[in-house]
């Protein structure tokens, strides 16, 4: 085994300087403090063996709490022949005869429960001896209160050598572990500190805590007034233990005993309080009764309740409570949900439908852990109920929480099965049901959505008799519309009628969320109102975000819509930083602040949101941001191929409305940038086409800026300027503004350019669209200025590059040869220090 004094070499060098000292006819004391366990008696009994090595004398003592009662007890231990132990006179002729003799080594173990006169006999001793080869060693426990008339300074005097002991280090308890290939040293330093003792107990246990220590330390503290039902108190709260529940938990002020208890080492000085070492906390609750431990964790779990901590503390300490019957913390534990939480919920006495309703929901959580027996829970308790209705009311509660995995496959199953118990006049709750994991179903891929699809002719051709699912029906024709790009008219009749009224459970469904956002959000008005219907929801059917969020969501759309990027961007921020990227309305949230981002020139804000891919409606907003920002990167060819992408996955969708996600705007733009002119122009009057059906300002104006810049047309650039400027569409406006007086400037129109470009340029300016405002900025100034020693043609070329102009495209418009125009770049990527294109935006307006 090795040795106990490993990692002490530094202190034991110390006291050998003390003994050296000593021998040269000068005495000292030194002092060795730590906390319980620490080591102390160890390294003064290695101490002592040297010192006889060395020819001392030693006179050991060792003090007791028990006899700290009795005059002279330490005195007896360090002289025993004395005639009389209370004649001082006589103890120090004793003592300097005998250093006279040789040098002398007086170790008194734990000084701080020494009685009284001895204290009083060492404090006469040490400075009478201090021009003698004595070396007084006092060993002394951190923090103890001294409750006598003399003190530890008073004893050592005003400047002893001092030692305070401190836990070793990773590498000593490395060598420590040798002999216990489990353990591992840095775990074992996290729980000890170091501190050997409880290292030793550690390696002894098979757990983390020890019963027998924790026993030690409670006798140990019991002689502190209330300190050890603190302590125990502070182990049950562990990260929650401040000083009012401390307080209330134990029934009386923990204040002074806090302060012992941090003095002595136990706690740590920190708010809330925490343990100084883990493994003490552990085997203060190793050494509870399992019933006392639950009832405190009860007790606990009620106050943090009361004192509005969050769910999953409270419910930390419900779990823990399992002897203990809890019956108000059911809720709390369904709102926190898992698997763990929800068995525990079953612990309390239910009625038949809130068991069947968490036994469900059980079978959800195990579901989505990939356990087959999850389903075979949900499917085992549907079938059981008695009541069918009860039944198809929890499969509806449940699948209205459902969103992801393979939630969709498992909803339909469930429907199935709940649809088949019920009746004819029950055909509003089949309705219901159907209408519920329609939209979970048609979220998915696109077969799935497809398979879906086929269930929505039934539901709006059957009209429901409840009002509110009236309603939701009206929500889905609107949902119809937008699919299919009708007309933009009628989605927002059918909407407005959805909305007409009290909170309605599709409207919290990210499938029908995701097309009501752009089928509103051209109206300022529209949006609101849907705002304020999420806003008033009783809960929040999605998991993964607290009620209101889709809320944010909404308005940060209209934000976006209406060019107000500062305020999308603080509106899109909430949802995102939850990270949770499995939730669809995460992902939407993501994507839609990756396109503020880009807009607002913070290119590498927006990189991380657009990485993930999957089967969700979503996710193809994710790749249109994805696509976007490789656009305005100078990444036309890779930009492209994410804009064709998601075409082809709406295609799939059958959902070609452009105002879902505009993506053939911006395709037509990459075409331009590869020198595709022809596919550009097909594909913006593609866009136009399917503009005008639908009808709104947004998207007829954006497909006509989509022609206009793939035709080099004026005209149509100046249409879709005029819409747009009676729009609140402020960053369209711009963008129109931009491209009209863009193209009339390289016409040779100049002077009607230049009115175009400083309103796109003050428009952008104001909406913090930073790379339009850099790019209309740039148009409107003297093109001779110069950037970086390039001269006024090649600043000229390496704008119109940056641009996303392709090489024949600038030779075109400037009437020079390919040849000259790459020279121009050439130069212009040497003075600049770059190595490309795709730098350019960066080295020219940074």
């Amino acid at each position: 085994m090795t040795s106990p004094l490993l990692g002490r070499d530094a202190e034991l060098a110390a006291l050998g300087r003390l003994l050296d000292d000593a021998l040269q006819g000068t005495g000292s004391c030194v002092v060795v403090t730590g906390g319980f366990g620490i080591g102390k008696t160890a390294l003064l009994d290695a101490f002592i063996a040297e010192a006889r090595e060395r020819g001392f004398t030693v006179r050991l003592a060792k003090s007791a709490r028990l006899e700290s009662h009795l005059p002279g007890a330490v005195v007896r231990q360090l002289a025993p022949c004395l005639a009389n132990e209370h004649d001082l006179e006589e103890l120090y002729a004793r003592a300097a005869d005998s250093a006279r003799e040789a040098p002398i080594l007086m170790v008194i173990d734990d000084v701080h429960v020494a009685d009284t006169f001895s204290k009083r006999a060492l404090a006469y001793l040490r400075p009478r001896l201090q021009h003698m080869p004595v070396v007084i060693a006092l060993g002394a426990s951190q923090g103890y209160l001294a409750t006598d008339e003399v003190t530890l300074p008073e004893i050592a005097g005003a400047h002893p050598h001092r030692l305070d002991l401190e836990g070793l280090d990773v590498a000593a308890i490395e060598r420590l572990t040798e002999d216990f290939p489990g353990r591992d040293p840095q775990r074992c330093h996290e729980l000890t500190g170091g501190n050997p003792y409880l290292l030793q107990a550690l390696l002894r246990e098979e757990g983390e805590g020890s019963a027998a220590v924790g026993e030690m330390i409670g006798m140990r503290l019991r002689e502190y007034t209330g300190a050890a039902e603190v302590a125990r108190s502070a182990a049950v709260l562990d990260g929650d233990a401040g000083l009012e529940l401390l307080s209330a938990l134990t029934g009386f002020d923990a204040l002074p005993a806090v302060d012992t208890l941090v003095r002595l080492g136990v706690l740590a000085d920190t708010d809330p309080l925490t343990f100084r070492y883990p493994f003490v906390r552990n085997s203060i609750l190793a050494d509870m009764p399992v019933a006392v431990r639950s009832a405190a964790h009860a007790r606990a779990a009620w106050l943090l309740f009361e004192s509005d901590a969050p769910d999953e503390r409270v419910a930390e300490h419900v779990l823990k409570a399992r002897s203990v019957r809890l019956p108000w913390s059911v809720d709390l534990l369904r709102e926190v949900g898992g698997v763990e939480h929800l068995e525990r919920a079953l612990d309390e006495h239910l009625s038949d439908e809130d068991r069947l309703s968490i036994e469900v929901e059980l079978g959800h959580a195990e579901h989505l852990k990939d356990n087959a027996l999850g389903r075979d829970r949900v499917r085992d308790a549907l079938v059981q109920c008695e009541d069918p209705h009860l039944a198809a009311n929890v499969a509806l509660s449940l699948i209205q929480r459902m969103c992801t995995g393979s939630d969709a496959h498992f909803a339909v199953s469930l429907a199935i099965m709940v649809i088949a118990r019920l009746l004819p006049e029950d055909r509003d709750l089949v309705w219901n049901l159907v209408c519920t994991t329609y939209l979970l179903s048609a979220n998915r891929d696109a077969r799935m959505a497809n398979c879906a699809g086929k269930y929505f002719d039934d539901l709006v051709g059957d009209i429901p008799q409840d009002p509110n699912l009236k309603r939701a029906r009206s929500a889905l024709l609107a949902v119809g519309n937008a699919r299919s790009g009708d007309s933009s008219a009628e989605a927002v009749e059918h909407a407005l009628e959805a909305l007409d009224g009290e909170w309605v459970d599709v409207f919290g469904e990210p499938y029908l969320f995701t097309f009501l956002v752009p089928v509103l959000g051209d109206n300022p008005q529209h949006i609101n109102k849907f705002w304020l219907s999420h806003s008033t929801a009783p809960v929040s059917h999605d998991p993964h975000l607290r009620r209101g969020m889709l809320s944010m969501i909404a308005r940060a759309s209209a934000f976006h819509n209406s060019g107000d990027l500062a305020r999308a961007y603080t509106f899109l921020t909430p949802p995102v930083s939850t990270g949770n990227l499995d939730c669809p309305a995460v992902l939407l949230a993501s994507a839609k602040l990756a396109e503020v981002c880009i807009e607002m020139g913070q290119f590498d804000e927006a990189a991380p949101l657009v990485t993930e891919d999957g089967d969700l409606l979503q996710h193809i907003n994710v790749r249109y941001a994805r696509g976007r920002l490789k656009l305005a990167s100078c990444h036309a060819e890779g930009a492209l191929e994410d804009l064709l992408e998601v075409g082809r996955r709406l295609a799939a969708r059958e959902m070609p409305n452009p105002a879902l996600i505009a993506w053939r705007h911006h395709a037509v733009r990459a075409y331009l940038a590869l020198g595709n002119r022809d596919d550009a122009a097909r594909l913006a009057h593609e866009e136009l086409d399917l503009a005008k059906r639908w009808g709104s300002t947004r998207v007829v104006g954006t497909a006509m800026m989509s022609v206009g810049i793939s035709t080099d047309d004026v005209d149509v650039l100046g249409e879709a300027e005029r819409l747009l400027a009676s729009s609140p569409h402020r960053l369209l406006h711009a963008q129109s503004s931009y491209w009209l007086g863009y193209h009339l400037r390289r016409k040779g129109r100049t002077d009607a350019a230049t009115p175009h470009l400083r309103q796109a340029f003050e428009l952008a300016r104001h909406l913090s669209a930073h790379p339009l405002a850099k790019l209309a900025g740039d148009e409107v100034h003297d093109e001779g200025d110069q950037v970086q020693g390039l001269t006024k043609q090649e600043n000229r070329v390496a704008r119109m590059a940056a641009q996303g102009l392709t090489n024949r495209q600038i030779a075109e418009t400037l009437h020079l040869t390919r040849r000259t125009v790459e020279l121009h770049l050439s130069s212009a990527y040497r003075k600049l220090g770059i190595t490309g294109r795709a730098e350019l935006v960066a080295a020219l307006w940074s």
